[in-house]
Order: structure tokens, then sequence, then C-alpha cells
């Protein structure tokens, strides 16, 4: 396409557009300190219900404001199968509140697995390494349940999920406006699993372990090597697994590191894999270090996707090839305006 002096006043005006906004962006209000501006925040505010059922946690989170409602689901439970969250994510397509299922997909937290890394690459291969011994997960305590405020409006609901024995326990936040929560940011659309492995008994004396998870969804699951919260420049070092369809996505992401007595080490994910039981759901491990106390904090959540134009990736590179050179032109006429009043 040749460029006129048309085409060009155009992209000009554009180039101005993007700073104005640029600048509204920086001068915006945040008074919580959460990195996210208020009025932005107030629109994607969210309602959560509870309720409790034998052995399950079911939670709906609603958006708050606007005409377009959507509306998350959320199934905690704790069974035999192991410590599964299950995410449902609706949007309202009528004035008489029917919904349409856009996205649903599991994880399971089933069992630790001690082993001994022969090959030394720091992942548990049931084909490679040595089973020591598999720990299930399917016995557990009566939830523990404490919502406190985050504002005069909205709450951080926190539940603590523990087996039996008191080996494992999985802390779960979930929050109805932006917060940080334990040094993780985390949206209304996500969920904080902060894992906890307590005083394990191991058998081997240089064995590691391994948390078996099962994955589940409709799209099958691949590998995500930058996330969602790493492009919004909220995390670094996270590694996950996305599921998705056309428009929506879940993800299940961790961050590279865990807390392992009390030292940073690296958590090492495993090739996604055919679940054990199901050859149509699949697995992976995520893989620790050997310690007496483990936290580590992944986060679920759901996202839209973008919707790729070339037409728009044309306007904006165009667009701030513009700023750059239309930039020093708008400097030279206001230097040469002050001086002509000076």
């Amino acid at each position: 396409m040749k460029l006129n002096k048309y085409n060009l006043f155009g992209i000009f005006l554009l180039g101005v557009l993007i700073l104005t906004s640029t600048s509204s962006l920086v001068a915006a209000t945040d008074d919580d300190d959460d990195g996210i501006d208020d009025d932005f925040e107030e629109s994607h505010k969210r309602d959560i219900e509870i309720q409790f059922e034998p052995n399950e946690i079911q939670i709906e989170s609603t958006l708050r404001n606007g005409a377009q409602k959507d509306q998350i689901k959320l199934k905690i439970r704790y069974e035999s199968e192991g410590l599964s969250i299950e995410i449902g994510y609706e949007t309202e397509i009528s004035s008489d509140n029917t919904t349409e299922l856009e996205l649903e997909f599991e994880v399971t937290f089933r069992k630790l697995v001690e082993f001994v890394d022969l090959d030394d690459n720091g992942i548990y291969n049931p084909s490679i390494d040595t089973t020591v011994q598999e720990f299930l997960l399917n016995s557990f305590q009566p939830v523990v349940y404490t919502p406190s405020n985050l504002s005069d409006d909205t709450m951080l609901h926190y539940f603590v999920v523990n087996t039996t024995d008191g080996v494992f326990a999985a802390h779960i936040y979930l929050v109805e406006e932006f917060d940080i929560v334990n040094g993780t940011f985390i949206k209304p659309t996500q969920t904080k699993i902060d894992i906890e492995i307590t005083d394990f008994n191991y058998i081997h004396g240089s064995s590691q372990l391994a948390l078996y998870t099962k994955l589940e969804s409709e799209a099958e699951y691949e590998v995500d090597e930058f996330t969602e919260n790493e492009e919004d420049g909220h995390s670094s070092d996270e590694k996950g697994v996305i599921a998705a369809n056309i428009d929506y996505a879940g993800f299940f992401t961790w961050t590279e590191n865990a807390t392992i007595d009390g030292i940073s080490k690296e958590v090492l994910g495993s090739p996604i894999e055919v679940d054990d039981d199901d050859v149509n759901e699949q697995k992976m491990y995520l893989n620790y270090p050997r310690g007496n106390h483990i936290y580590h904090d992944p986060i679920m959540g759901v996202m839209a996707l973008p919707i790729a134009s070339l037409d728009i990736t044309i306007i904006v590179v165009v667009s701030v090839v513009a700023i750059i050179g239309f930039g020093s032109v708008i400097l030279v006429l206001v230097l040469r305006r002050r001086r002509r009043v000076e």
C-alpha cells in the first residue's frame, strides 16, 4: 500500500491517541497498591458464593458490574481419588440468565511418589527411575474455611484441605478483586493453590518426591512456556500447561522454584503423558527436591484468547514508527514556538 500525505496524517493522529492513552494509564490511581488502576479493578470485581457439601465445595464467581455477565464455577473435591479442582467458565447469552458453557477443565492431585532419580535429571520417569513408594492422597480432614475483607465490598476466601495425617495440604485462595496474596499476584479469575508437604516419611536415603497430577479437559493440554501473568508483568519464572478452545483457555501454572526447608530450589515439570487409568486424559509430575518441608504455589484460571489480526498488527507497527518519527518533529515545533515567544 502506498502512503500519501493523508495516510501519514492519519497515522500521526493514531500515534497521538496512543500517547494520550498511555499518559492516562500512567496517571491512573491505585489506592490499594496492587499495581492495578482502581477504575479497571472496579469493573472487574466479582461476587463469590460458596456451598459446602460432603467432600465437596461448590463455588460460583460472577462478574459484578457490566451488562454482559460471566460466571466461573469451581468444584473442590477431596475423596479417595485425590484432591480435584474443576473449573467451568460460562457466559450469559440471553436476558433470562441462560448460559453457555465455554470451557471446562480439571486438575487432580492423586499421590506423592518417592523415587530415586537414576538418570539424575530431576524428573520422575517410572520406566527409568526407581519407585520407592507411592503415598495416596485419599483421606482428608474437614476443610478449614477462613474469609477476610480485602476492602469494604470485597472478600478473600481461603480454604485449607489437609490429608488425615497432615503430610499433604493445599491452601486455596480466591479473591473478589485483584490482590497480592503471600507475595503472589492473583486475579479474580484465578485460583491460587499453595501446596505444602510436611514430614514425609522417606524410606530411601537419597530419594526425592514427585506429585502425580492428572489433567482433564475436552481440549488437550499443552506446555505453556510464557504464562499470562508473565506476559502481564505480574510474575517471572513461571511454567505451566494450557487447555484451549477457539475463544478461551484454562491454565495450570506454577513458579519454577519452591521453598524447601527454607531454601528456594528448582521445581521441574515432567512432560505431559497419557494418564495411567484413563487413556482419554493426561498426567504430569511436579518434581520436588528432597526436604522435610516443601512449599509451592501453583495457580489455576481462565482467560480469553486474543483475536489475531494482520491488519491491526500492521497498523500498530506503523504507528510505533510514526510516533518515533513524528515525535522529533513535534519536539522541534515546540522548541521553535518557545523561542519565538521568548
